[in-house]
């Protein structure tokens, strides 16, 4: 694997440069789910996701360990008005309850909340998409994510696309999900209004 502070120093400046970038220009066509930004020639797949996540819309923070998931829920937290955070499942609610956010709880898919966090199953480098399923908490028909959402990811969950996805879903469960759910940050706002998506994307040992 790559040196891990060089690519946090790739990702840290794709970041920064397109963290303001919170809607598409006017003067831009919107982009649809699978548009591929950047050229094939980029060999990590995380930082090819991080491009293409960010150049759609979205807000990526890679960390190492807790403390720095901790630090930046806390800050996207605070940055919307310390709304609480409304989580899809009660073990996520727990890990960031562990992590010093206390103001959080879990709900239910068809209550919307302004700010939400979620798992997800698998992050698509070449279309900058999270993969989502019913597995984790989002029930069996397509959720009404909040307003504001925040994603957890580790750096192995990410994938080339969908089929490496699907092939490692079916992999994972013993029965498929009633319901798999494809988001990407310029989609997303196209389709629900003034929406956001960050991304929390933690380094693991398995990438």
């Amino acid at each position: 694997m790559k040196d891990n502070r060089t690519k946090e120093l790739v990702m840290k400046n794709i970041r920064e440069a397109l963290i303001d970038k919170n809607e598409v220009a006017d003067c831009e066509a919107q982009p649809a789910p699978g548009t591929t930004f950047v050229q094939n020639d980029h060999d990590d797949l995380s930082v090819l996701f991080a491009k293409n996540f960010t150049r759609a819309g979205g807000s990526l923070f890679y960390c190492y360990n807790e403390a720095d998931i901790g630090k930046r829920i806390l800050e996207i937290q605070h940055q919307h008005s310390d709304t609480p955070i409304a989580c899809l499942s009660e073990n996520l609610t727990n890990f960031i309850s562990h992590l010093g956010v206390s103001n959080c709880h879990t709900t239910s898919p068809t209550n919307q909340s302004n700010l939400g966090a979620s798992l997800c199953e698998a992050l698509l480098a070449w279309q900058g998409s999270i993969v989502v399923s019913s597995n984790l908490g989002l029930g069996i028909t397509q959720p009404s994510l909040s307003d504001t959402t925040i994603f957890l990811a580790f750096t192995s969950q990410v994938v080339s696309d969908w089929e490496i996805a699907n092939q490692r879903i079916k992999q994972l469960y013993p029965a498929y999900p009633d319901q798999i759910f494809i988001t990407n940050p310029a989609a997303y706002a196209y389709q629900k209004g003034l929406q956001k998506l960050y991304l929390i994307l933690i380094e693991d040992e398995t990438n």
